[in-house]
């Protein structure tokens, strides 16, 4: 059971933020396994029912949904063996970052979650923009269905021509190559207790419409 993290999570990211190297990792294995890797397995899993309940299809096994610490250093010029942040996603299709999901992660200053996509997914956002011909203020209901709780961070097409139906203050949202909603608290009160859990989940729930507005989408590409 989800009891929230602890002040020896946060800790272990900050160390290993500063002591990058596989000889302090294996030292503190036990550190890892217990405060960080441990608490959000438990997380996940305690998000389960929500997750199902948004969508059955989504990832719910929590040890498919939990990243490995260990980064990938084949294309990278950072050499650095291990991440100094972590997180949950939570999505359906094996192309994860391009397609609609929601997350949380956490580092040694954060604990976040929302939901979007992050690499550039051409043929959503084109059904996206026919959608937003069709309609251009549902996208910003549902943003504001959102209630205020969540930035939003836009990557968007700087040369695109907007349609004449498109007003100015959506440009981003028409020209749209990725986003993310999302929510950020500093690493202690809530994140230390049992009750972020039930916060996440709340805030999921307030994400779904846009999420399935997105999801949606995905049947026409």
């Amino acid at each position: 059971m989800f009891s929230g993290f602890t002040a020896e999570c946060f800790e272990f990211m900050m160390a290993i933020g500063y002591n990058n190297n596989r000889e302090f990792f294996y030292e503190n294995h036990d550190w890892y396994t217990n405060s960080v890797r441990k608490p959000l397995l438990e997380l996940a899993s305690e998000l389960n029912s929500t997750i199902e309940t948004i969508d059955p299809e989504l990832e719910r096994r929590p040890e498919r949904m939990v990243s490995r610490i260990n980064r990938d250093l084949r294309f990278s010029k950072d050499k650095s063996p291990y991440r100094d942040y972590m997180w949950i996603g939570i999505h359906k299709s094996e192309n994860k970052g391009s397609a609609p999901g929601f997350y949380v992660d956490l580092s040694a200053n954060h604990v976040g979650w929302g939901m979007g996509f992050w690499e550039d997914n051409r043929p959503l956002c084109d059904a996206h923009r026919r959608a937003m011909r069709n309609n251009p203020e549902e996208i910003e209901e549902l943003v504001k269905d959102t209630h205020g709780r969540f930035g939003f961070s836009l990557r968007s097409y700087k040369r695109m021509t907007l349609p004449e139906m498109i007003p100015e203050r959506l440009r981003d949202w028409y020209a749209l190559r990725s986003f993310y909603a999302y929510r950020e608290i500093k690493p202690d009160g809530i994140a230390l207790t049992r009750q972020l859990s039930k916060e996440i989940e709340s805030d999921f729930a307030l994400l779904t419409p846009l999420y399935r507005f997105f999801d949606a989408l995905r049947s026409e590409t």
